[in-house]
């Protein structure tokens, strides 16, 4: 008997063992400067984050220790240490920032991270990752710009597209290579080679920034790529951003090109280190030759042409003779500081198949690839020596099937290749990018398959960790269209559109669309590099820029409403992440435009009608597309996000430690908002406004349809950024309802407002009504775009209506089918239906708070990839009964918002709430609210 208990015994605690250890904390994925194992960074302090994984409830960290040292096998001793924290007691996470020894150019760095629970239990050593330093300082290049000038030698076409230089380098490396490194940027775009291998995935590097404040060099690990004894390096080079077309030819006459400078350089610098301690550094300079080759020109906006006899076989080896080759000339660069990349570089994520290929013209084929998106095709071909390939792109065809063009207005958009003749061919472009979705390809001597066009698919917001799905297949495709539109402008900067003469940084489109963007991607670094245009976009006095780069030095444009982006996209990016080093590195910009706003404002703390006569253009874009008769007042706009602005500015200031500054915001904003009531709002709540005091509104943006306060967007506008009393918004949130109701509940809103309508609905009770204008399909909506063919975000309500078709000259020039400002419902799905949403900043105390509007969704579900871990909110309905899954990430805890009705009760995987484990704090509304740890949960009540 003694020995049967002593074995039960033995199995009791085999089994305890076994589920603590299975509830122990282990460390999940490690990023520094958002990025997994970054190399050639310039930050000093990189900030380093961490998730964790449990299969145990209320799991937390109470300290942890980072180990940092110069070499790997020193992280298992003391030797070349370069920082060890200790175990120090902390909570924190994420953005936790070096504090070492001060790091050197070219230095690597290893590093491992634990932590200890809730009962002092110390998790494993993560795996080892690591980070590596780029050239600190500006001594550290030895490298010389470098340039070739080419001519265009088609003095017939009206364009002037000189073909891009390619270049090359000879050189010897001795046995026994450690480690090399190419630091390498281009005034252009750069595609490095070496040894016949192209260096890196990234596409159009090292990207767009101001050249003349700023570039970005690339760093790349190419210790795989050398051969001991002779080597060859080889760079083509793009005029992209920098000599290029670049945006609306309106906007910069005559040339609309060369915007930086006449001709693309190169900056390269080969570090090679030997396991003897000697280094070797192959340089761009003299010693350098170029040639023009088989790329007769390459633009962004014009597109590629492409000789296929005139290709250099082997230029970029050793096996090629370069006697014919001409000497390279010294660029004069840039007098910009010269900074590590710190974004998200453009990359390939996807290949598409065409789904139809028609005929509507003899010989013209159209292939449908059944998804607008930007990128290039791939061609594969088969034909006779100079055979010309000529491929257009659009993005909607026209009722007799031809190619729809005309939005593309100065953008010629269309590839060229000329093939030589042997055998299958595969082509695709370099330096340019379209928005498409329909191809059009003529000069095919055969009937064409579906692998002559294959659709490549490109963009820096990638990748796309966060989800959402519900009953509505229609809702599923509208999210859908949203991602597929913020990958198509998310190219490097956030653009407007990428298929017409624009794909500008507008701040007015991604100001509105920026926390549908961080719901649904990792964006940290591409932000933190946007940021960095946006500064050097900025006006002298004050205002930023309407867009981010600004390529047009002598135009003066900036607008209220677009230009508070500078302050609102790093408040979000903050909120998201927690991340207070972009508010710090962005905090002296962001008071100097507070400081012109204040001072502009101080006669009246406000701006009253007409105060906006020195924007540019006139009075600003306002609710730029809204549907109403007249348009919202510029200056109601203009107040309403000042303080919104002054809002954020308070708490962003208290997030970094400078109080009295947050206090004198604070003070500012409860004066403006006063004042600002007593003005423009009624007894009854509605917005009024001296219509006269406009005039006849010249220069003002369709200033003849006249102006009013009393639009879905000011109310909505008024009630999402939370500025009024609560007798007010009450009273504010009648009015949009009531404004809807005449509209047959269908959004009015224009770029600046249709945010914050479904949210400022939910915000009211009116979750129900936000519902229904969400899962219309009648016209205006967005199951409307979806019901007409759209796969993503349109950027005009009518782009297209089946009466009207493109409705007329003007729409179908200013009009793009992949436009994102209207696609900013997508937070909602979020932030209301799932109802993920975070307390203070970084999603550390979480809130679960779902909507269930009008019931007309039965389940959704929604995963959101915080900095800390996915979260996620999983419901259905069933008759009256509620189900939610939720899953909250280790170390994190969560506010539970669970909808019941009076008497019901609320059980957790199938049982009584556990007290232990998930604490009841109160009653709200129609909701239980329970706090709960990490973990995975199953609730279910009756509603």
């Amino acid at each position: 008997m003694k020995k049967i208990t002593l074995i039960f015994l033995s199995i009791i605690l085999l089994h305890s063992c076994s589920k603590e250890a299975e509830d122990n904390i282990s460390i999940s994925k490690i990023t520094v400067n958002y990025f997994e194992s970054p190399i050639g960074i310039d930050d000093p302090n990189p900030s380093i984050s961490w998730t964790m994984s449990s299969n145990g409830r209320n799991k937390k960290q109470t300290a942890y220790q980072i180990k940092v040292a110069s070499l790997k096998e020193s992280l298992n001793t003391d030797d070349n240490t370069l920082w060890d924290t200790g175990k120090l007691v902390s909570a924190q996470n994420s953005q936790v920032r070096y504090a070492g020894k001060e790091l050197q150019s070219g230095q690597h760095c290893y590093f491992k991270v634990r932590i200890w629970d809730e009962n002092d239990v110390a998790s494993s050593w993560s795996e080892v990752s690591m980070w590596t330093m780029g050239l600190l300082n500006k001594s550290d290049w030895k490298a010389k710009w470098i340039g070739y000038k080419t001519t265009d030698k088609n003095k017939k076409d009206t364009l002037h597209l000189p073909p891009p230089p390619y270049l090359r380098k000879s050189f010897t490396t001795k046995a026994n290579v450690k480690n090399a490194t190419l630091y390498v940027t281009a005034l252009g775009a750069f595609e490095m080679s070496l040894n016949g291998k192209k260096i890196g995935e990234d596409f159009l590097t090292p990207g767009w920034s101001d050249y003349n404040k700023r570039i970005y060099y690339k760093t790349y690990n190419v210790t795989s790529h050398l051969n001991e004894g002779e080597n060859t390096i080889g760079a083509i080079l793009g005029d992209a951003w920098y000599a290029g077309y670049v945006g609306p030819k309106v906007l910069s006459k005559p040339r609309n090109r060369e915007l930086y400078g006449l001709h693309p350089g190169l900056l390269s610098q080969l570090e090679i280190e030997y396991d003897n301690g000697e280094k070797d550094i192959i340089t761009s300079d003299e010693s350098w030759k170029a040639n023009e080759g088989p790329l007769i020109y390459a633009d962004l906006l014009m597109g590629v042409a492409y000789n296929a006899n005139s290709e250099l076989p082997n230029w970029n080896t050793t096996n090629y003779d370069d006697k014919d080759w001409k000497p390279v000339f010294i660029h004069k660069g840039t007098e910009g500081v010269i900074q590590a990349y710190p974004g998200n570089s453009i990359q390939v994520y996807d290949e598409i198949e065409p789904i139809e290929i028609t005929e509507p013209k003899k010989d013209t084929y159209i292939f449908n690839l059944g998804q607008n998106f930007a990128g290039h095709a791939r061609l594969q071909v088969k034909g006779n020596k100079n055979d010309t390939i000529v491929i257009r792109f659009g993005e909607r065809l026209h009722d007799d099937g031809r190619l729809m063009t005309e939005n593309l207005r100065f953008a010629r958009a269309t590839d060229t290749y000329i093939l030589k003749g042997e055998g299958t061919e595969v082509w695709e472009p370099k330096f340019t990018y379209h928005g498409f979705q329909y191809v059009e390809v003529t000069g095919l001597k055969t009937k064409p398959s579906k692998k002559t066009i294959t659709g490549i698919p490109f963009g820096s917001s990638i990748p796309f960790e966060s989800s959402f799905t519900s009953s509505d297949e229609v809702l599923n495709k509208m999210y859908q269209n949203v991602v597929w539109t913020q990958h198509s402008n998310f190219m490097e900067v956030p653009t407007d559109s990428p298929q017409r003469d624009e794909r500008l940084g507008w701040l007015g489109d991604v100001q509105i669309f920026s926390r549908s963007a961080l719901y649904n991607a990792n964006i940290g670094a591409f932000n933190t590099k946007w940021f960095a245009d946006v500064r050097d976009a900025q006006y002298d006095n004050g205002p930023y820029a309407v867009f981010a780069p600004r390529p047009y030095p002598k135009l003066v444009w900036y607008s209220p409403g677009w230009m508070e982006a500078g302050v609102m996209v790093p408040y979000n990016t903050y909120k998201f992440y927690n991340d207070t080093k972009i508010i710090e590195s962005h905090y002296e910009s962001m008071t100097r435009f507070m400081d012109y706003h204040i001072e502009k404002s101080k006669a009246h703390k406000f701006y009253p009608e007409h105060s906006w006569a020195d924007a540019k253009p006139e009075g600003g874009f306002g609710d730029w597309l809204s549907m109403t008769d007249k348009h919202l007042s510029h200056d109601i706009l203009a107040s309403m996000h000042y303080q919104y602005a002054l809002k954020i500015m308070s708490e962003m200031s208290g997030a970094i430690g400078k109080q009295e500054k947050a206090n004198y915001y604070e003070a500012l904003y409860n004066e403006s908002v006063s004042a600002f009531i007593k003005h423009y709002i009624d007894e009854d709540g509605k917005f009024q406004i001296d219509e006269a005091v406009y005039g006849k509104a010249k220069g003002y943006f369709e200033g003849e349809r006249g102006f009013t306060g009393h639009t879905q967007s000011a109310y909505a506008t008024a009630i999402y950024f939370d500025l009024l009393p609560p007798e007010l918004k009450e009273k504010a949130g009648k009015h949009l309802v009531d404004l809807l109701a005449e509209n047959n509940n269908l959004p009015s809103s224009g770029i600046l407002g249709i945010r914050q309508l479904l949210p400022a609905l939910s915000s009211i009770g009116r979750s129900d009504l936000a519902y229904e204008i969400l899962l219309k399909k009648d016209y205006p909506s967005w199951g409307f775009q979806v019901k007409n063919g759209a796969t993503t975000i349109w950027e005009r309500w009518n782009s297209y209506t089946p009466e009207d078709g493109f409705n007329g000259e003007m729409n179908a020039k200013m009009n793009s089918f992949n436009h994102y400002a209207f696609g900013a419902f997508s937070q909602f799905l979020f932030s209301d239906i799932a109802g993920i949403k975070t307390k203070d900043a970084g999603f550390k105390n979480i809130v679960i708070k779902p909507k269930l509007g009008n019931k007309a969704l039965t389940d959704v579900n929604a995963k959101y990839a915080s900095i800390n871990g996915d979260i996620v909110s999983s419901w259905s309905i069933d008759d009256s009964n509620f189900n939610l899954e939720v899953e909250i990430p280790v170390n994190t805890k969560a506010s539970v918002y669970i909808p019941f009705k009076e008497g019901g009760v609320v059980l957790e995987s199938g049982s009584e709430i556990d007290s232990k484990l998930i604490k009841f704090v109160k009653h709200e509304g129609d909701y239980k609210v329970y706090e709960i740890g990490s973990g995975s949960y199953k609730f279910q009540s009756e509603i």
